[in-house]
């Protein structure tokens, strides 16, 4: 059964711990409400009232957490930021690449001459956008912020296509077809359920992944060296906070 509990202008989901934990040495927890195996936590950050929620990997559990979040808290929009492999060789171990679309690349049918990819199902034409409609606004903010406040540094951030799916892509050809099919920068296990619950609820939302690896056959090694700790010169902290800050009406 799922409770209302009340207001709150911005859900931030994480898929880290770390994250979770500096976003709350930052906000004056209100409460923390407990539902479906997952921890709520109400507070506000920058004069804004927010909810911030560590989410399970995979579309599924992503999906359960994003209407969760919309469902108890009335959230206006949302947020997330999760570690992703690169898919595009330009981009960089370290980097941040925001979605200015993103797709489900695991959806379709298996012929036996291979698979055929299919749009997801959302209430649209074939040809719409769909649940691509609703990040313009917010993934502006972001990447107006970067320009801003990332100059010198090593690792940048890019406004691109991320697809997901529940594998980890450890796999060049893989890699190769995603970037080809899709032309996407990043994949990762949960963007695409996230942008389509959002659009179910007409909810605005942002989509920040930190590259941790390049989806090739190091992709484990370089996963598990970069996931406690995001290997990147960018303040992810700080860029999570200044999003939010330039989302105040």
């Amino acid at each position: 059964m799922i409770v209302t509990c009340s207001y709150a202008d911005i859900g931030i989901i994480t898929a880290l711990n770390s994250t979770l934990s500096q976003l709350k040495n930052d906000i004056k927890i209100e409460k923390r409400i407990d539902q479906a195996n997952r921890e709520f936590y109400i507070g506000v950050l920058d004069g804004q009232k927010v909810v911030i929620v560590r989410s399970p990997m995979g579309k599924v559990n992503n999906a359960i957490t994003t209407q969760l979040l919309i469902s108890m808290f009335s959230i206006q929009k949302v947020i997330s930021v999760s570690p992703a492999g690169s898919t595009n060789d330009e981009i960089k171990i370290g980097d941040i690449v925001v979605a200015s679309r993103v797709y489900q690349h695991d959806f379709g049918t298996i012929k036996p001459y291979g698979f055929i990819w299919k749009k997801v199902p959302d209430g649209t034409g074939r040809n719409e956008s769909g649940y691509n409609v609703l990040q313009s606004e917010m993934a502006g903010a972001a990447m107006d912020f970067a320009k801003k406040h990332f100059r010198d540094t090593r690792n940048t951030v890019h406004l691109e296509i991320i697809v997901s799916g529940d594998q980890f892509v450890s796999d060049p050809a893989k890699k190769g077809w995603l970037n080809k099919k899709f032309k996407a920068a990043a994949v990762d296990m949960g963007a695409g359920a996230i942008a389509q619950v959002c659009f179910a609820n007409q909810v605005p939302l942002c989509l920040i992944r930190v590259i941790t690896d390049k989806a090739g056959v190091l992709a484990r090694t370089e996963f598990n060296k970069s996931v406690e700790k995001y290997q990147s010169d960018l303040n992810i902290h700080h860029f999570l906070k200044g999003v939010i800050h330039g989302l105040k009406s």
